[in-house]
C-alpha cells in the first residue's frame, strides 16, 4: 500500500481516499517539570550559644539557610560583626551557590576570617578569633 502510495505522488497524483495516513495527535500544552515549585517554608535563624571561655563567656553562632542571593548582605553583617556562621546552602541552585560562596569568601578573607566545608552543602565560616579543628 504504501509502494502504490509513493507511485502515485512520484507520478503527480495525489492520494486517494482509500490511502491511510495516519494523523498526528492533538498538541497538548505541557508546562515544564520546574514550573509548580513549592517554597519551603522560611524558618529565621536562632542563635546557637556555645561556652568559649571568653571574658563575657558567650559567642554568638548563627545557622542559616538562604533562599536566595538576596540573602548574601544578612550573613556578611553577621560575619563583619564577628559571629560564626553555619550556612546551609541546599535551597540555592549552583548558580546562586557559586556567587554567595565567592561573595562570602571575599568577606572572610577580609576580615581574616576562615571558611570550612562542613557537609555536601553546609559551610562554618569562623571569625579571626575562633578555631575550627578536624577530629581525625
Amino acid at each position: 500500500m504504501f509502494e502504490d502510495f509513493m507511485k502515485k505522488i512520484r507520478k503527480g497524483k495525489g492520494a486517494d481516499e482509500s490511502t491511510d495516513v495516519p494523523s498526528f495527535p492533538a498538541y497538548e500544552e505541557v508546562s515544564p517539570m520546574n514550573a509548580e515549585r513549592h517554597e519551603e517554608v522560611r524558618r529565621t535563624a536562632t542563635p546557637i550559644v556555645a561556652n568559649t571561655g571568653d571574658s563575657d563567656g558567650n559567642i554568638e553562632l548563627k545557622v542559616v539557610r538562604p533562599a536566595s542571593f538576596d540573602e548574601v548582605s544578612e550573613i556578611a553583617d553577621h560575619l563583619i560583626e564577628g559571629r560564626t556562621v553555619v550556612l546551609n546552602l541546599e535551597l540555592l541552585d549552583n548558580v546562586q551557590t557559586v556567587r554567595m560562596l565567592d561573595f562570602l569568601n571575599g568577606v572572610t578573607y577580609s576580615t581574616d576570617g576562615e571558611i570550612k566545608n562542613v557537609a555536601k552543602s553546609t559551610y562554618i565560616i569562623t571569625p579571626k578569633n575562633v578555631d575550627v579543628s578536624e577530629d581525625n
